[in-house]
């Protein structure tokens, strides 16, 4: 059975995030306006698992143990119908 779907991974809120930063002056000197942004990462996968559960936990470990540094980010899985 294929499964499908999206890890975001984004910086806790408590976390000063200096790309976030950078791009809102870059926004407010182009655009002259306000524009509040925090950044991450976001990955889409598919791959072949033999139920949902078996899936869910293959994702949730690569998740936690490559993709995400639980001091200072969070993740999010989001799963395709």
């Amino acid at each position: 059975m294929e499964f499908k779907g999206k890890i975001i991974v984004k910086l806790k809120s408590s976390i000063k995030d200096v790309r976030g930063i950078t791009i809102e002056e870059a926004v407010k000197s182009s655009f002259n306006c306000e524009f509040k942004i925090r950044t991450g990462s976001f990955y889409e996968f598919s791959f072949e698992a033999e139920n949902k559960t078996q899936a869910e936990k293959r994702v949730k470990m690569i998740t936690e143990e490559l993709l995400c540094n639980p001091i200072t980010e969070v993740s999010e899985i989001l799963w395709e119908e």
